[in-house]
């Protein structure tokens, strides 16, 4: 009987030690929605501003596409498949995938190039 007070204590004091030593994920944004205003072929980078104007990207944010996956969602069908680069268009409204780490480093920086992990054409007119 006189070890269950002690091995409460024990459990109670490693508690806060196991916790310390978890690391935290870091946040991917998902749902950040812009328009593409200009497509650069040669560099596969597009220009997108925010969709709402009030949103953390401002009016002019250089995105580079060669190494970004770039999805299309169906809203009708949910279906969801890989599109190309090509398939883009000026005024479409897209999606943005970022890392919290990427939107905070764009924002500190003022720069107008900003690392995202995904793209998905928000705009329904693919098949």
């Amino acid at each position: 009987m006189k070890r269950l007070p002690i091995l409460l204590c024990l459990l109670i004091c490693l508690l806060p030690l196991a916790s310390c030593g978890s690391s935290k994920q870091e946040l991917l944004h998902l749902g950040i929605n812009a328009v593409i205003t200009e497509i650069d072929a040669s560099g596969q980078a597009i220009t997108v501003r925010d969709a709402d104007r009030s949103g953390p990207l401002g009016e002019q944010c250089r995105i580079d596409c060669a190494d970004i996956d770039l999805i299309y969602c169906n809203y009708e069908t949910g279906d969801v498949k890989t599109i190309s680069f090509e398939e883009l268009q000026v005024e479409d409204d897209v999606i943005l995938s970022i890392r919290d780490s990427d939107l905070k480093a764009f924002q500190e920086a003022g720069s107008n190039e900003l690392k995202i992990e995904q793209l998905q054409l928000g705009t329904q007119r693919l098949n």
